[in-house]
C-alpha cells in the first residue's frame, strides 16, 4: 500500500492494510471501503491504487492458468464491504473480471453501494450474507473547475456514462428497463432476499449455499 503517514488528519484509511499472503496466494482479494475524508485527491488515490491492485492480481492469475482449461481453474473471489467510488476506474476493474477467463466470483460482506455494486454484479457467481445491503443509484457528478467544463463534465455523464450503466445493470440482472428508470433518481437500497429476487445476487450464504463455498 502506498504510504499515506503525511496525508491530512482527518482522513480515515481503511482499506485492507495488508493482505494476508495466504489469501494472496490463494486468490482470496478485498475491496473494501477506501477512505472517509473531504480530501477528493487522496480519497481518488486511494480507490485507484486498489481498483488498480484487484485488476492486476486478477491478470496475474490468469497468466498463471494460461493454458489450462477454464473448468479446472481456481475460481478467484472478491470480497465486497463498498461505499462505491469512481465509474471509469470501477469499469476498468469491471472490464478485468468479466473477460478473465478465470472465473471471478464476488462476495458482500455488508455494503455493496454504488460503484461497489456495479462491481459486484461482474462476478460470474455473485454471493450474498443474508443481511448485506445493496445500493443502486446515480451516483455522484464528478463537475468541478469552469461552468464550461461542469457542462461539457455533465453532457459526459447524461449522453454516455448514464446509458453505459443502465445497460450494464440490464445486462447483469433481470431488472428491465422500465424499473431501471423508475428506481433511476431515488437511493434504491434493498437487502439480500431483494437483490436475489432482481437476479443481482445468485447465493445467498446459509439459504443456497454454505459458507465453505466463499473460503
Amino acid at each position: 500500500m502506498r504510504d499515506f503517514s503525511n496525508a491530512k488528519e482527518n482522513v480515515n484509511i481503511s482499506a485492507f492494510d495488508e493482505i494476508d499472503l495466504q489469501d494472496y496466494n490463494n486468490r482470496r482479494l478485498y475491496l473494501n471501503a477506501v477512505v472517509s475524508c473531504s480530501d477528493l485527491v487522496v480519497e481518488t488515490t486511494v480507490w485507484q491504487d486498489v481498483i488498480t491492485g484487484l485488476a492486476a492480481n486478477i491478470l496475474r492469475y490468469n497468466r498463471e492458468d494460461k493454458g489450462l482449461p477454464v473448468g479446472s481453474r481456481k475460481p478467484i473471489i472478491i470480497y465486497i464491504n463498498s461505499p462505491g467510488g469512481s465509474v471509469i476506474d470501477g469499469f476498468g476493474l469491471i472490464d478485468v473480471m468479466i473477460n478473465s477467463k478465470t472465473p471471478v466470483y464476488t462476495v458482500n460482506l455488508a455494503d455493496a453501494a454504488s460503484m461497489g455494486f456495479l462491481i459486484f454484479l461482474a462476478g460470474s457467481r455473485r454471493f450474498s450474507m443474508p443481511h448485506s445491503q445493496f445500493l443502486c443509484h446515480d451516483g455522484s457528478t464528478s463537475g468541478y473547475d469552469s461552468s464550461a467544463k461542469m457542462r461539457d463534465r455533465m453532457e459526459f455523464e447524461t449522453n454516455a456514462l448514464n446509458p453505459m450503466v443502465k445497460d450494464y445493470v440490464i445486462s447483469r440482472t433481470n431488472i428491465n428497463s422500465d424499473l431501471y428508470d423508475e428506481k433511476y433518481r431515488v437511493e434504491w437500497y434493498m437487502l439480500s432476499e431483494e437483490a436475489k429476487s432482481h437476479g443481482i445476487v445468485t447465493d445467498i450464504v446459509g439459504k443456497d449455499c454454505d459458507i465453505d463455498d466463499i473460503i
